[in-house]
Protein backbone atom coordinates (compact mmCIF):
# COMPACT_ATOMS: atom_id res chain seq x y z
CA UNK A 1 0.00 0.00 0.00
CA UNK A 2 2.89 2.37 0.78
CA UNK A 3 4.24 1.85 -2.74
CA UNK A 4 0.82 2.54 -4.26
CA UNK A 5 0.26 5.65 -2.11
CA UNK A 6 2.11 8.17 -4.34
CA UNK A 7 0.49 6.73 -7.48
CA UNK A 8 -2.99 6.93 -5.93
CA UNK A 9 -2.30 10.49 -4.80
CA UNK A 10 -1.36 11.50 -8.35
CA UNK A 11 -4.48 9.80 -9.72
CA UNK A 12 -6.69 11.62 -7.21
CA UNK A 13 -5.17 14.99 -8.12
CA UNK A 14 -5.59 14.25 -11.83
CA UNK A 15 -9.20 13.32 -11.15
CA UNK A 16 -9.73 16.67 -9.44
CA UNK A 17 -8.17 18.49 -12.39
CA UNK A 18 -10.45 16.71 -14.87
CA UNK A 19 -13.68 16.51 -12.88
CA UNK A 20 -13.45 19.61 -10.68
CA UNK A 21 -11.06 22.30 -11.82
CA UNK A 22 -11.52 21.93 -15.59
CA UNK A 23 -15.35 22.19 -15.55
CA UNK A 24 -15.13 25.16 -13.16
CA UNK A 25 -12.63 26.86 -15.48
CA UNK A 26 -14.93 26.33 -18.47
CA UNK A 27 -17.88 27.85 -16.60
CA UNK A 28 -15.88 30.88 -15.44
CA UNK A 29 -14.22 31.36 -18.82
CA UNK A 30 -17.60 31.37 -20.54
CA UNK A 31 -19.17 33.76 -18.03
CA UNK A 32 -19.45 37.17 -19.63
CA UNK A 33 -21.04 38.76 -16.53
CA UNK A 34 -18.57 37.33 -14.00
CA UNK A 35 -21.08 35.74 -11.62
CA UNK A 36 -20.45 36.64 -7.95
CA UNK A 37 -16.92 37.79 -8.70
CA UNK A 38 -18.27 40.80 -10.62
CA UNK A 39 -19.22 42.37 -7.28
CA UNK A 40 -15.58 42.43 -6.13
CA UNK A 41 -14.38 43.67 -9.52
CA UNK A 42 -16.79 46.54 -10.00
CA UNK A 43 -16.86 47.42 -6.30
CA UNK A 44 -13.11 48.06 -6.50
CA UNK A 45 -13.43 49.94 -9.80
CA UNK A 46 -16.12 52.20 -8.31
CA UNK A 47 -14.07 52.88 -5.17
CA UNK A 48 -10.91 53.71 -7.10
CA UNK A 49 -12.19 55.66 -10.10
CA UNK A 50 -15.25 57.69 -9.12
CA UNK A 51 -14.62 61.42 -8.99
CA UNK A 52 -15.13 63.76 -6.09
CA UNK A 53 -13.87 63.70 -2.51
CA UNK A 54 -13.55 60.29 -0.96
CA UNK A 55 -13.74 58.51 -4.34
CA UNK A 56 -16.76 56.31 -5.00
CA UNK A 57 -19.02 54.32 -2.73
CA UNK A 58 -18.83 50.54 -3.31
CA UNK A 59 -21.97 50.12 -1.17
CA UNK A 60 -23.97 52.19 -3.67
CA UNK A 61 -25.72 49.38 -5.55
CA UNK A 62 -26.75 51.54 -8.49
CA UNK A 63 -23.24 52.97 -8.96
CA UNK A 64 -21.58 49.55 -8.95
CA UNK A 65 -24.11 48.20 -11.45
CA UNK A 66 -23.51 51.25 -13.69
CA UNK A 67 -19.86 50.19 -13.85
CA UNK A 68 -20.93 46.80 -15.22
CA UNK A 69 -23.28 48.37 -17.76
CA UNK A 70 -20.60 50.81 -18.89
CA UNK A 71 -18.20 47.88 -19.43
CA UNK A 72 -20.93 46.05 -21.35
CA UNK A 73 -20.77 42.88 -19.24
CA UNK A 74 -24.19 42.91 -17.50
CA UNK A 75 -27.08 45.16 -16.55
CA UNK A 76 -26.56 44.67 -12.81
CA UNK A 77 -24.39 42.86 -10.27
CA UNK A 78 -25.01 41.69 -6.73
CA UNK A 79 -24.60 44.47 -4.13
CA UNK A 80 -21.25 44.88 -2.41
CA UNK A 81 -21.61 44.15 1.33
CA UNK A 82 -18.09 43.25 2.48
CA UNK A 83 -15.98 45.14 5.06
CA UNK A 84 -14.14 48.21 3.68
CA UNK A 85 -10.64 46.61 3.94
CA UNK A 86 -11.82 43.80 1.65
CA UNK A 87 -11.04 46.15 -1.24
CA UNK A 88 -7.32 46.24 -0.40
CA UNK A 89 -6.39 42.73 -1.61
CA UNK A 90 -8.26 43.45 -4.86
CA UNK A 91 -6.17 46.51 -5.81
CA UNK A 92 -4.33 44.43 -8.41
CA UNK A 93 -7.48 44.81 -10.56
CA UNK A 94 -6.78 48.51 -11.04
CA UNK A 95 -3.21 49.22 -9.88
CA UNK A 96 -2.11 52.88 -9.60
CA UNK A 97 -0.54 54.17 -12.79
CA UNK A 98 -1.57 51.17 -14.88
CA UNK A 99 -4.68 50.37 -16.92
CA UNK A 100 -7.40 48.49 -15.10
CA UNK A 101 -7.86 44.84 -15.98
CA UNK A 102 -11.00 43.88 -17.82
CA UNK A 103 -13.52 41.67 -16.04
CA UNK A 104 -12.52 38.72 -18.26
CA UNK A 105 -8.80 39.14 -17.54
CA UNK A 106 -9.20 39.62 -13.80
CA UNK A 107 -11.58 36.65 -13.67
CA UNK A 108 -8.88 34.39 -15.09
CA UNK A 109 -6.31 35.71 -12.60
CA UNK A 110 -8.81 35.21 -9.77
CA UNK A 111 -9.31 31.59 -10.79
CA UNK A 112 -5.55 30.98 -10.49
CA UNK A 113 -5.47 32.71 -7.09
CA UNK A 114 -8.27 30.46 -5.88
CA UNK A 115 -6.58 27.28 -7.11
CA UNK A 116 -3.39 28.26 -5.34
CA UNK A 117 -5.42 28.95 -2.22
CA UNK A 118 -6.93 25.44 -2.32
CA UNK A 119 -3.49 23.87 -2.56
CA UNK A 120 -2.13 26.08 0.22
CA UNK A 121 -5.06 25.26 2.55
CA UNK A 122 -4.43 21.54 2.03
CA UNK A 123 -0.71 22.05 2.73
CA UNK A 124 -1.42 24.00 5.94
CA UNK A 125 -3.83 21.35 7.25
CA UNK A 126 -1.33 18.61 6.43
CA UNK A 127 1.45 20.39 8.32
CA UNK A 128 -0.83 21.33 11.20
CA UNK A 129 -2.64 18.03 11.76
CA UNK A 130 -0.30 15.44 10.18
CA UNK A 131 -3.22 14.14 8.12
CA UNK A 132 -2.48 11.21 5.77
CA UNK A 133 -1.80 12.85 2.37
CA UNK A 134 -3.99 10.47 0.40
CA UNK A 135 -6.95 10.92 2.77
CA UNK A 136 -6.48 14.68 2.66
CA UNK A 137 -6.38 14.65 -1.14
CA UNK A 138 -9.56 12.58 -1.34
CA UNK A 139 -11.41 14.86 1.08
CA UNK A 140 -10.45 17.92 -0.97
CA UNK A 141 -10.79 16.51 -4.46
CA UNK A 142 -14.24 14.98 -3.96
CA UNK A 143 -15.67 18.03 -2.18
CA UNK A 144 -18.05 19.67 -4.66
CA UNK A 145 -18.30 23.04 -2.81
CA UNK A 146 -14.71 23.74 -3.95
CA UNK A 147 -15.49 23.75 -7.70
CA UNK A 148 -18.81 25.45 -6.90
CA UNK A 149 -16.87 28.24 -5.19
CA UNK A 150 -14.55 28.42 -8.20
CA UNK A 151 -17.51 28.73 -10.58
CA UNK A 152 -19.10 31.52 -8.54
CA UNK A 153 -15.82 33.42 -8.13
CA UNK A 154 -16.34 33.84 -4.40
CA UNK A 155 -13.51 34.92 -2.06
CA UNK A 156 -14.01 32.10 0.45
CA UNK A 157 -10.91 30.09 -0.45
CA UNK A 158 -8.34 32.88 0.06
CA UNK A 159 -10.16 33.80 3.27
CA UNK A 160 -10.01 30.19 4.43
CA UNK A 161 -6.27 30.18 3.75
CA UNK A 162 -5.74 33.28 5.92
CA UNK A 163 -7.87 31.73 8.63
CA UNK A 164 -6.27 28.27 8.89
CA UNK A 165 -2.76 29.71 8.57
CA UNK A 166 -3.48 32.16 11.37
CA UNK A 167 -5.00 29.50 13.62
CA UNK A 168 -2.16 27.05 12.99
CA UNK A 169 0.62 29.54 13.68
CA UNK A 170 -1.23 31.49 16.37
CA UNK A 171 -1.01 34.64 14.24
CA UNK A 172 -4.05 36.66 15.22
CA UNK A 173 -3.25 39.29 12.59
CA UNK A 174 -4.06 36.76 9.85
CA UNK A 175 -7.36 35.87 11.55
CA UNK A 176 -8.14 39.60 11.77
CA UNK A 177 -7.28 40.00 8.09
CA UNK A 178 -9.64 37.13 7.20
CA UNK A 179 -12.42 38.84 9.17
CA UNK A 180 -11.79 42.07 7.28
CA UNK A 181 -12.43 40.36 3.96
CA UNK A 182 -15.53 38.52 5.22
CA UNK A 183 -16.91 39.28 8.65
CA UNK A 184 -17.79 35.72 9.70
CA UNK A 185 -14.21 34.54 10.56
CA UNK A 186 -14.32 37.00 13.48
CA UNK A 187 -16.13 34.27 15.46
CA UNK A 188 -12.78 32.48 15.76
CA UNK A 189 -11.64 35.17 18.18
CA UNK A 190 -13.87 33.34 20.64
CA UNK A 191 -11.76 30.20 20.20
CA UNK A 192 -8.52 32.15 20.52
CA UNK A 193 -9.77 33.69 23.77
CA UNK A 194 -11.10 30.39 25.14
CA UNK A 195 -7.77 28.68 24.48
CA UNK A 196 -5.83 31.46 26.20
CA UNK A 197 -4.23 33.04 23.13
CA UNK A 198 -4.90 36.60 24.21
CA UNK A 199 -2.00 38.10 22.30
CA UNK A 200 -3.49 36.63 19.14
CA UNK A 201 -6.85 38.20 20.00
CA UNK A 202 -5.18 41.57 20.47
CA UNK A 203 -3.25 41.17 17.21
CA UNK A 204 -6.47 40.35 15.35
CA UNK A 205 -8.20 43.47 16.67
CA UNK A 206 -5.16 45.62 15.92
CA UNK A 207 -4.94 44.21 12.39
CA UNK A 208 -8.62 45.01 11.79
CA UNK A 209 -8.07 48.61 12.92
CA UNK A 210 -4.90 49.08 10.84
CA UNK A 211 -6.50 47.60 7.72
CA UNK A 212 -9.49 49.90 8.16
CA UNK A 213 -7.12 52.87 8.34
CA UNK A 214 -5.28 51.69 5.24
CA UNK A 215 -8.62 51.46 3.43
CA UNK A 216 -9.49 55.12 4.14
CA UNK A 217 -8.16 56.37 0.77
CA UNK A 218 -10.57 53.95 -0.91
CA UNK A 219 -13.46 54.07 1.55
CA UNK A 220 -13.65 57.31 3.59
CA UNK A 221 -14.66 57.31 7.23
CA UNK A 222 -18.30 58.24 6.65
CA UNK A 223 -18.70 55.35 4.19
CA UNK A 224 -16.96 52.93 6.54
CA UNK A 225 -19.32 54.00 9.32
CA UNK A 226 -22.28 53.47 6.99
CA UNK A 227 -21.14 49.89 6.46
CA UNK A 228 -21.01 49.16 10.18
CA UNK A 229 -24.13 51.13 11.12
CA UNK A 230 -26.41 50.41 8.14
CA UNK A 231 -25.17 47.56 5.94
CA UNK A 232 -23.86 45.16 8.61
CA UNK A 233 -26.96 45.27 10.88
CA UNK A 234 -29.04 44.18 7.88
CA UNK A 235 -27.25 40.82 7.87
CA UNK A 236 -29.36 39.57 10.78
CA UNK A 237 -32.64 40.12 8.90
CA UNK A 238 -31.49 38.92 5.49
CA UNK A 239 -31.38 42.40 3.94
CA UNK A 240 -27.66 42.20 2.90
CA UNK A 241 -27.58 45.66 1.28
CA UNK A 242 -30.42 44.78 -1.09
CA UNK A 243 -29.29 41.29 -2.13
CA UNK A 244 -31.91 39.85 -4.45
CA UNK A 245 -31.29 36.17 -3.64
CA UNK A 246 -34.21 34.70 -1.66
CA UNK A 247 -33.71 33.18 1.78
CA UNK A 248 -36.08 30.40 0.74
CA UNK A 249 -33.81 28.89 -1.91
CA UNK A 250 -33.61 25.10 -1.31
CA UNK A 251 -29.81 25.34 -1.36
CA UNK A 252 -29.75 27.59 1.72
CA UNK A 253 -28.42 25.46 4.57
CA UNK A 254 -28.57 27.93 7.48
CA UNK A 255 -30.17 27.81 10.93
CA UNK A 256 -32.26 30.94 10.19
CA UNK A 257 -33.56 29.27 7.02
CA UNK A 258 -34.76 26.26 9.03
CA UNK A 259 -36.69 28.54 11.37
CA UNK A 260 -37.88 30.55 8.37
CA UNK A 261 -39.52 27.37 7.12
CA UNK A 262 -41.31 27.10 10.46
CA UNK A 263 -42.22 30.80 10.67
CA UNK A 264 -42.16 32.27 7.13
CA UNK A 265 -41.33 35.95 6.83
CA UNK A 266 -43.38 38.61 5.04
CA UNK A 267 -41.40 37.99 1.85
CA UNK A 268 -38.57 35.80 0.55
CA UNK A 269 -35.91 38.31 1.66
CA UNK A 270 -36.98 39.08 5.24
CA UNK A 271 -37.13 36.90 8.34
CA UNK A 272 -40.14 36.75 10.60
CA UNK A 273 -39.19 38.17 14.05
CA UNK A 274 -39.69 34.72 15.60
CA UNK A 275 -37.26 33.16 13.12
CA UNK A 276 -34.83 36.05 13.49
CA UNK A 277 -34.66 36.21 17.28
CA UNK A 278 -35.07 32.46 17.70
CA UNK A 279 -32.04 31.74 15.50
CA UNK A 280 -30.03 34.52 17.15
CA UNK A 281 -30.79 33.16 20.62
CA UNK A 282 -29.90 29.61 19.61
CA UNK A 283 -26.64 30.72 17.98
CA UNK A 284 -25.60 32.81 20.99
CA UNK A 285 -26.33 29.84 23.27
CA UNK A 286 -24.25 27.49 21.09
CA UNK A 287 -21.35 29.93 20.95
CA UNK A 288 -21.47 30.21 24.73
CA UNK A 289 -21.37 26.43 25.15
CA UNK A 290 -18.41 26.15 22.77
CA UNK A 291 -16.55 28.94 24.61
CA UNK A 292 -17.00 27.14 27.93
CA UNK A 293 -16.05 23.74 26.49
CA UNK A 294 -13.01 25.18 24.71
CA UNK A 295 -11.32 26.73 27.73
CA UNK A 296 -7.69 25.73 28.24
CA UNK A 297 -4.73 24.62 26.22
CA UNK A 298 -5.01 21.97 23.53
CA UNK A 299 -2.78 19.93 21.32
CA UNK A 300 -3.02 20.34 17.53
CA UNK A 301 -6.07 18.12 17.01
CA UNK A 302 -7.87 19.56 20.01
CA UNK A 303 -7.25 23.12 18.88
CA UNK A 304 -8.30 22.35 15.30
CA UNK A 305 -11.46 20.68 16.59
CA UNK A 306 -12.32 23.68 18.76
CA UNK A 307 -12.07 25.93 15.72
CA UNK A 308 -13.79 23.24 13.66
CA UNK A 309 -16.92 23.59 15.83
CA UNK A 310 -16.71 27.37 15.44
CA UNK A 311 -16.39 26.92 11.67
CA UNK A 312 -19.61 24.91 11.59
CA UNK A 313 -21.43 27.64 13.53
CA UNK A 314 -19.79 30.29 11.35
CA UNK A 315 -21.32 28.66 8.27
CA UNK A 316 -24.76 27.81 9.69
CA UNK A 317 -25.43 30.91 11.81
CA UNK A 318 -25.82 33.62 9.09
CA UNK A 319 -29.09 33.99 7.19
CA UNK A 320 -27.43 32.65 4.03
CA UNK A 321 -25.36 29.44 3.95
CA UNK A 322 -25.04 28.52 0.31
CA UNK A 323 -22.93 25.90 -1.39
CA UNK A 324 -19.81 28.03 -1.76
CA UNK A 325 -19.84 28.82 1.98
CA UNK A 326 -19.37 25.12 2.74
CA UNK A 327 -15.66 25.31 1.86
CA UNK A 328 -15.16 26.64 5.40
CA UNK A 329 -16.22 23.18 6.63
CA UNK A 330 -12.96 21.71 5.33
CA UNK A 331 -11.36 22.44 8.71
CA UNK A 332 -13.85 20.40 10.79
CA UNK A 333 -14.00 17.69 8.11
CA UNK A 334 -10.22 17.20 8.07
CA UNK A 335 -9.97 17.50 11.86
CA UNK A 336 -12.67 14.84 12.36
CA UNK A 337 -11.32 12.34 9.83
CA UNK A 338 -7.74 12.82 11.04
CA UNK A 339 -8.86 12.29 14.63
CA UNK A 340 -10.61 9.11 13.59
CA UNK A 341 -7.53 7.95 11.70
CA UNK A 342 -5.30 8.61 14.70
CA UNK A 343 -7.67 6.84 17.10
CA UNK A 344 -8.98 9.83 19.02
CA UNK A 345 -12.47 9.13 17.72
CA UNK A 346 -13.88 5.61 18.19
CA UNK A 347 -13.84 3.53 15.02
CA UNK A 348 -17.66 3.43 14.93
CA UNK A 349 -17.71 7.16 14.22
CA UNK A 350 -16.84 6.44 10.60
CA UNK A 351 -20.45 5.26 10.21
CA UNK A 352 -21.49 8.86 10.83
CA UNK A 353 -18.58 10.69 9.23
CA UNK A 354 -18.83 9.00 5.83
CA UNK A 355 -22.52 9.72 5.16
CA UNK A 356 -22.11 13.25 6.55
CA UNK A 357 -19.21 13.86 4.16
CA UNK A 358 -21.12 12.34 1.22
CA UNK A 359 -24.04 14.67 1.92
CA UNK A 360 -21.78 17.74 2.01
CA UNK A 361 -19.65 16.66 -0.95
CA UNK A 362 -22.54 15.63 -3.20
CA UNK A 363 -22.87 18.04 -6.17
CA UNK A 364 -25.94 20.20 -5.72
CA UNK A 365 -27.31 19.38 -9.18
CA UNK A 366 -27.14 15.64 -8.48
CA UNK A 367 -28.73 16.13 -5.08
CA UNK A 368 -31.63 18.04 -6.64
CA UNK A 369 -32.19 15.27 -9.18
CA UNK A 370 -32.18 12.69 -6.40
CA UNK A 371 -34.58 14.80 -4.34
CA UNK A 372 -37.06 15.13 -7.21
CA UNK A 373 -37.13 11.37 -7.81
CA UNK A 374 -37.30 10.43 -4.11
CA UNK A 375 -40.52 9.62 -2.23
CA UNK A 376 -42.20 12.73 -0.75
CA UNK A 377 -41.34 11.61 2.79
CA UNK A 378 -37.61 11.80 1.96
CA UNK A 379 -37.53 15.00 -0.10
CA UNK A 380 -37.21 17.44 2.81
CA UNK A 381 -34.48 15.33 4.43
CA UNK A 382 -32.52 15.33 1.18
CA UNK A 383 -33.03 19.07 0.85
CA UNK A 384 -31.57 19.62 4.33
CA UNK A 385 -28.99 16.81 4.31
CA UNK A 386 -26.08 19.25 3.97
CA UNK A 387 -27.24 21.08 7.09
CA UNK A 388 -27.35 17.83 9.05
CA UNK A 389 -23.99 16.78 7.58
CA UNK A 390 -22.43 19.99 8.90
CA UNK A 391 -24.02 19.43 12.31
CA UNK A 392 -22.57 15.89 12.46
CA UNK A 393 -19.06 17.20 11.83
CA UNK A 394 -19.61 19.79 14.52
CA UNK A 395 -20.61 17.04 16.96
CA UNK A 396 -17.58 14.97 15.90
CA UNK A 397 -15.30 17.91 16.70
CA UNK A 398 -16.99 18.28 20.10
CA UNK A 399 -16.27 14.61 20.77
CA UNK A 400 -12.63 15.05 19.70
CA UNK A 401 -12.39 18.02 22.04
CA UNK A 402 -13.82 15.93 24.87
CA UNK A 403 -11.19 13.23 24.25
CA UNK A 404 -8.26 15.61 23.77
CA UNK A 405 -5.54 16.15 26.42
CA UNK A 406 -6.65 18.63 29.06
CA UNK A 407 -4.61 21.58 30.31
CA UNK A 408 -1.69 20.53 32.46
CA UNK A 409 -0.94 17.39 30.45
CA UNK A 410 2.77 17.43 29.63
CA UNK A 411 2.11 16.19 26.11
CA UNK A 412 0.27 19.41 25.40
CA UNK A 413 3.10 21.70 26.41
CA UNK A 414 5.44 20.81 23.56
CA UNK A 415 2.69 20.80 20.91
CA UNK A 416 0.95 24.00 21.82
CA UNK A 417 2.64 27.09 23.12
CA UNK A 418 0.41 29.21 25.34
CA UNK A 419 0.71 32.89 24.55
Amino acid sequence: MKRLGPLLLVLVLLGYAVLGARPAWKVMNASRWGRDYATYHYGLIEAVNAGGPGRGDPYDRAAVSRRARKAGTSKAVHPYFYPPPALLPMLWIDPPGLPALSLAASLKAWFVIQQLSVAAVALVLWRWLSSPPLMLALLFCLFSPIPDNLKMGQANLPVLLLLVLGLWRGQGALVGAAAMVKMSPAVHLLGLAASGRWRAVGAAILAAILLSVLALPLVPLDTQLRFYLEVLPGFSSGEYNGLGVPITMPSNHSIPDLLNQLWPGPDDHTLDPRARFGSQGLVVLLFGVVALAGRGRWDALGLASLHGVLSVLMVLAPVYAYEHHLVFLLLPIVAAFTSWWQGRLPRAWVLLLLPAYVALAWPLSGLRDLQQSAPPALQWWLQECKFFGAVLFGLACVEVLRRSPRPGNGSVEHAYKLE
